[in-house]
């Protein structure tokens, strides 16, 4: 039976991924490290207050531990264990569940909450608001358990070994395979004599420099190969050729969930950075992001986990309004009438690091994110022939 010829698109498709994977490989975490790159660094018996109010003031994305016994750093708070944390203090404070964790009963709590499958919202639904006295418990167990102690609660290991690292020298294509293997969002940026840290560098940051050097990449190729079109035509490919794939990025919530099942989904289930809501005809009413959690923190209003998506979505958006210049300039959705280069452009503007590509009904096609952008374009091809220039 003889074999169908591939189609043009489908050779622009390939040579593009082809193209990027060797532009990736050309260039080093060096070449990517912002310049602007800050560390924030906390000691490991800092409360998970003290370590809010940082993410709050600060606007940062992850906090490093530093360890004194070591005199290094010894692991990593991020985003989502922000989330995670106030989640399940705000949990136990409702249904009186001590947050109290100690060395003597933290087994004991893991095991009682194990037998007790309620503890998955899915399962129990948290309605109520908390009484003074709860919020009160909630703000003191706050200023009381300190980021050690829950990182010990849960399980996890704060150790150098479990932190994903990168050295200096690094090619951006196999740092972008640890991202998608690893499913992480951010890798420790390690100096290989010193073994210190030297800064931490994020999706965000290979996309920004992808942006700016990609350009002059196809340009120097076209130049040495003495080719012109084909280098063109990948440089304006569209994303209708990467449709199918696209298209099956579609995570949405509906607008009467709570607040508190909203987030337990988007970090335990569906394990994406941003989820869009929807109403009960399926029409689209905007992104929750895992970074406006900060907003329920800044102005403590915990009572809103047990309100609806659609009326935080209601606040997120009125917050917005305040920087109302920076929100309308920077771009929220996306065609599949858009080169590759202009919806990476705007990914990288976008406030909540995603687009949405919606229907002339206003319903969902297709929810995109950084991550998913390195899924979909970066290849883990080892047998590429590859010149090292």
């Amino acid at each position: 039976m003889k074999r169908s010829q591939p189609s043009k698109e489908d050779l622009l498709k390939e040579e593009y991924v082809t193209t990027l994977t060797y532009f990736l490989r050309d260039s080093s975490v060096y070449d990517c490290l912002s310049i602007n790159n800050q560390v924030s660094v906390v000691d490991m018996t800092l409360s998970l207050f003290d370590t809010f109010k940082i993410f709050i003031d600060s606007h940062v994305d992850e906090v490093l531990f530093w360890n004194q016994e070591i005199a290094n750093y010894d692991g990593v708070f991020t985003q989502t264990d922000l989330i995670k944390s106030v989640l399940k203090c705000y949990y136990n404070v409702l249904y009186d569940i001590p947050n109290i964790w100690t060395t003597n009963n933290i087994a004991a709590i893991i095991e009682m909450e194990n037998e007790d499958e309620s503890y998955s919202p899915i399962k129990r639904t948290i309605y109520g608001r908390l009484t003074i006295d709860q919020f009160n418990q909630l703000l003191q167990d706050f200023k009381n358990i300190s980021i050690k102690t829950w990182f010990n609660s849960v399980g996890e290991n704060l150790h150098q070994n479990c932190l994903i690292k990168a050295e200096l020298d690094e090619n951006l294509n196999d740092v972008c395979q640890k991202f998608i293997t690893e499913n992480i969002t951010r890798i420790i940026v390690i100096e290989k004599e010193s073994k210190m840290v030297s800064g931490i560098i994020q999706q965000k940051d290979i996309l920004s420099f992808l942006v700016k050097g990609f350009s002059q990449y196809f340009a120097l190729k076209k130049h040495q190969n003495k080719t012109t079109n084909v280098h063109y035509e990948q440089h304006e490919l569209q994303m209708e050729y990467f449709k199918e794939e696209v298209t099956k990025l579609q995570f949405t919530l509906p607008a009467d969930i709570p607040v508190y099942d909203l987030f337990y989904k988007l970090i335990y289930i569906y394990k994406r950075n941003t989820i869009a809501i929807v109403d009960k005809n399926n029409k689209y009413l905007g992104l929750i992001d895992r970074r406006d959690f900060v907003f329920i923190l800044k102005y403590q209003m915990f009572d809103i986990l047990a309100s609806t998506a659609e009326k935080f979505l209601s606040l997120i958006k009125t917050e917005d309004s305040k920087y109302l210049a920076y929100y309308i300039r920077n771009k929220q959705q996306f065609t599949f009438n858009q080169t590759i280069k202009q919806v990476v452009e705007n990914l990288l503007l976008s406030p909540r690091g995603s687009l949405v590509c919606l229907d002339n009904e206003q319903r969902v096609v297709s929810i995109f994110q950084i991550s998913d952008l390195f899924k979909i374009f970066v290849t883990d091809n080892k047998n590429l022939e590859y010149s090292g220039e």
